[in-house]
């Protein structure tokens, strides 16, 4: 009798529990809950691995430094033909958003040289507004000063004086999976569209004086 009233109790207690995690509008399949879980963290893992290759494809395929001649945020003819060529790789690749930063040589001090190189960070970030890049995928703009050189030198260095454009990550909404509906139409555009004419061609300069690199 005791084993019979076990028993009633386990069906009893089976009949009334559902599968944790397992919404009441849900079909009530088992490991439901674990595929769900599977899938979101799946598509954070390719999601990551996603930024990682855009990284990768927008330094390989665009010029993704410009330089400045010495205590000058000016944009010269170079410039300016390396920002063109960015703002027309992110109008083939809306689903992308960047950060700028600005750098500079070693000569001046160290406060004025953050201001110098966010003045050219800003530079680059009004440049490609200019040339339809949205405010908003640029996340972005920030200056590191003389803080990360590429030429280790005291002396003027035009390769320290810099803006670096780097891709920072996907616009909002865009999971990254890969064959989610906007990759499928980003891929599209792609296939049948070799360029994408820039905006209007627009100068902007700004010159900065004093006595940094």
């Amino acid at each position: 009798m005791r084993i019979l009233s076990l028993l009633a109790g386990a069906a009893l207690l089976a009949g009334c529990t559902t599968e944790v995690g397992l919404h009441d509008n849900a079909a009530a399949t088992f490991g439901g809950a674990y595929q769900r879980n599977e899938l979101i963290q799946s598509a954070a893992w390719r999601r990551g691995r996603f930024l990682e290759a855009e990284r990768a494809r927008f330094a390989a395929e665009t010029p993704a430094t410009v330089t400045f001649a010495f205590d000058s945020a000016a944009l010269d003819a170079e410039a300016r033909a390396a920002l063109d060529a960015q703002a027309r790789w992110l109008a083939q690749n809306p689903d992308i958003r960047v950060r700028i930063a600005g750098h500079t040589d070693l000569v001046g001090g160290e406060a004025y040289n953050d201001r110098l190189g966010l003045r050219r960070a800003r530079a680059a970030a009004r440049y490609l507004t200019l040339r339809g890049v949205e405010r908003s995928r640029i996340d972005a703009v920030e200056s590191f000063g003389e803080r990360e050189p590429i030429v280790t030198t005291e002396e003027r260095e035009r390769r320290n004086r810099r803006a670096e454009t780097a891709v920072a990550g996907f616009v909002h909404g865009f999971v990254g999976d890969g064959m989610d509906g906007r990759r499928a139409a980003l891929m599209y555009t792609r296939y049948r569209t070799d360029n994408v004419e820039p905006p209007a061609s627009a100068n902007t300069t700004t010159v900065s004086t004093g006595g940094g690199g």
